[in-house]
């Protein structure tokens, strides 16, 4: 029924694989393992870091062995300890249950099995949140229906892909499922597929931290004429929601790319109306903060260089990225990730912020 010599070997070798890269991971992550203190529920349900406990359930179908009478529809309930990488895209997991299976297979004896349920799993997170990794586990106290080799133990082995996502703004949610084979059934290898849904518990509402103010810029009026001194201490911000990328990419979409061409060419024109420009580029909350702090910086130089290629300055521009600290939106609806996927023009040292305005208003799409 569900059972392959070929998915048993692709199984056992991918686990192997994943769980070896695991534990590096771990190790880089934590250095000396033994001294590893896990900090519970740090950041939000949009981007959870630390330990995050999940309550789960599960079911699928499972066929039998060559001699195990185990063929039916199993399921668990369970309650899972996450630990999400601050370093490294990796979530590791840690959980107990209880596993219950009828069986549709006829014979003699209970139409049940019921046992204590073990998990361990590891998986690597994606940008988009979908999470690919390997899973282990092991049914206590009542595994002789499967004939296992290991006194009061029947283990299993596999893959296992579930996508994260928040629901209500309030809860972290992951659903997804997995395909595993048995380890060291005497009765022969048992496959199982099953459907999973694992949702936390405990604070709700993300936790936004106040960012405070960003110091006024400092200018030397020596730098600008006496008369122009009173307005060169003013900036001004381009409009955050004109200028946006791709998904993980420094490549504007289609229409930021035509209109910051025109602005480009335009400011190139009146660079004399401000000291500088800094960009500043941005991310959206999927991906790990190491990742998004480079890509949002990447996405800064990339625009300086249009700016400068335009015919600004180079002395006149300055480029910063912050990552995923300054979101515009906490949403994972796709029109809400474009817009933090963004690059902000500050201008500092503006000379006159209406003429300034102008120009920009004059190539609005």
């Amino acid at each position: 029924m569900i059972r392959s010599s070929g998915l048993v070997v692709i199984l056992l070798a991918c686990v192997s694989a994943f769980f070896v890269a695991s534990g590096a991971v771990f190790a880089a992550e934590n250095g000396n393992m033994l001294a590893f203190k896990p900090e519970i529920q740090r950041g939000d349900i949009y981007r959870p870091q630390g330990l995050w406990p999940l309550l789960g359930v599960g079911m699928g179908a499972m066929d039998s062995g060559a001699s195990a009478r185990t063929g039916g529809v199993p399921g668990h309930i369970k309650i899972l300890g996450s630990y999400y990488f601050d370093s490294f895209p990796f979530v590791a997991d840690a959980g107990i249950g209880m596993h219950n299976e009828f069986l549709t297979q006829r014979g003699a004896g209970s139409d049940t099995i019921q046992s204590l349920y073990t998990e361990i799993a590891g998986r690597y997170e994606f940008t988009n949140r979908w999470q690919l990794g390997a899973i282990w586990n092991t049914l206590v106290d009542n595994p002789d229906r499967y004939k296992s080799n290991t006194n009061n133990l029947a283990s299993f082995m596999g893959l296992q892909a579930l996508k994260e996502f928040t629901w209500n703004g309030e809860y972290l949610v992951r659903a997804g499922g997995r395909a595993m084979t048995s380890v060291g059934l005497n009765g022969g290898s048992v496959n199982t597929v099953m459907a999973e849904l694992e949702v936390s518990f405990g604070p709700g509402h993300p936790k936004v931290a106040e960012t405070p103010p960003a110091p006024a810029p400092v200018v030397e009026e020596k730098a600008i004429a006496p008369h122009l001194a009173k307005q060169a201490v003013q900036t001004f911000d381009l409009d955050p929601k004109l200028v946006h990328f791709d998904t993980a990419s420094t490549k504007l979409v289609r229409e930021s790319d035509r209109y910051f061409k025109r602005l480009a060419r335009a400011l190139a024109d009146n660079h004399q109306l401000f000291q500088s420009v800094e960009v500043v580029g941005h991310t959206d909350q999927r991906g790990t903060p190491k990742y998004n702090d480079k890509l949002s910086q990447r996405r800064a130089k990339a625009i300086s260089q249009k700016l400068v290629a335009a015919g600004v300055k180079s002395s006149q521009v300055i480029s910063e990225g912050r990552g995923e600290t300054e979101l515009l939106s906490h949403s994972m609806k796709p029109s809400a990730l474009l817009l933090n996927r963004r690059v902000q023009l500050q201008f500092k040292g503006v000379k006159n912020q209406s003429a300034l305005q102008n120009v920009i208003q004059s190539v609005a799409r």
